[in-house]
């Protein structure tokens, strides 16, 4: 059975140039990997953070730069629930009135 593997990754740019670089963090970027789920379970302790961190270091260049911080197992597709807008709606609603 596959499963992903949802990295969040620390986002860096590079604010000078490649010989002399000046790296800056910008934020948060998310990576997905495919994968057997037995190979994710059964792993070496460290093993999986270890390859994660190679792969996700593998997406940088010279320009931008990755670093993995944390990882999730995702077992399947995340369930859609409708409603926020109308929630923070009447949260605004709500508002307007008790100001």
């Amino acid at each position: 059975m596959n499963v992903s593997v949802l990295v969040s990754a620390q986002y860096y740019e590079n604010y000078s140039d490649t010989a002399t670089p000046y790296w800056k963090p910008k934020g948060g970027v998310d990576f997905s990997f495919p994968v057997d789920s037995d190979l994710v379970m059964y792993a070496p302790e460290g093993a999986l953070e270890s390859a994660l961190g190679r792969l996700v270091e593998a997406q940088s260049n010279g320009y931008a730069r990755y670093e993995y911080l944390s990882h999730e197992v995702k077992f399947g597709e995340p369930t859609i629930v409708e409603g926020l807008d109308r929630e923070l709606e009447r949260a605004w609603e709500l508002a307007c009135v008790n100001s």
